[in-house]
């Protein structure tokens, strides 16, 4: 992204720096939050709009590089050629991965905060537990939900009250067209 502040880059150079910056976002977004469920038909256009929308975007940078409007950056000449071999695939990959996780889980979910309605669901949830540094620990997971990236945290003392067997709660959700998110899980205490 120093393309973007170089004096010796070129407009279009500062162009295609400044749309990846922007595919950063959505990605950025998802470190702090992961209780939205897309609608399955939102996740299927969003993955054929970002393999169209990598397609496009790498054949206009191809042009660009061919009529010498787009230089890569000083440090891939260098690189090693496998380097710069295996970094060629790499790029649309990666392009149409951050593309997708924003019109399939970024944009979906803000959306639905501005725009969507509160409802009540029941569900059947289990607990969970994936030790990890960068996430939540304990984790409720709902039966009906099968979306990548999704968990719903709870904290340790929670976790081990609960019997391991699965349990009917509530799923306090903010609903749209586009999925809704999980706000709260309550589990339904049955009285014996």
């Amino acid at each position: 992204m120093a393309l973007l502040w170089r004096n010796d880059s070129t407009k279009y150079q500062k162009i295609v720096a400044a749309i990846f910056s922007l595919t950063t976002i959505g990605p950025l977004f998802l470190m702090f939050t992961h209780n939205f469920v897309t609608n399955p038909n939102v996740s299927t256009f969003a993955l054929h709009a970002s393999i169209t929308l990598t397609v496009i975007a790498m054949a206009f940078v191809g042009r660009l590089y061919t009529k010498g409007l787009w230089r890569p950056a000083p440090g891939w000449h260098e690189s090693s050629r496998l380097k710069r071999i295996l970094i060629i695939p790499f790029v649309p990959l990666f392009f149409g991965g951050m593309l997708w996780i924003n019109l399939a889980i970024s944009v979906p979910q803000l959306f639905t905060l501005i725009f969507g309605s509160e409802h009540v669901r029941q569900d059947v949830v289990t607990k969970d537990s994936h030790y990890s540094r960068a996430s939540c620990d304990y984790r409720l997971k709902p039966k009906s939900v099968s979306a990548p990236l999704f968990h719903y945290c709870i904290p340790e003392s929670l976790y081990n009250q609960l019997p391991d067997t699965e349990l009917e709660a509530e799923l306090l959700t903010k609903e749209s067209a586009l999925g809704y998110m999980i706000e709260d899980i309550k589990p339904i205490q049955r009285q014996r």
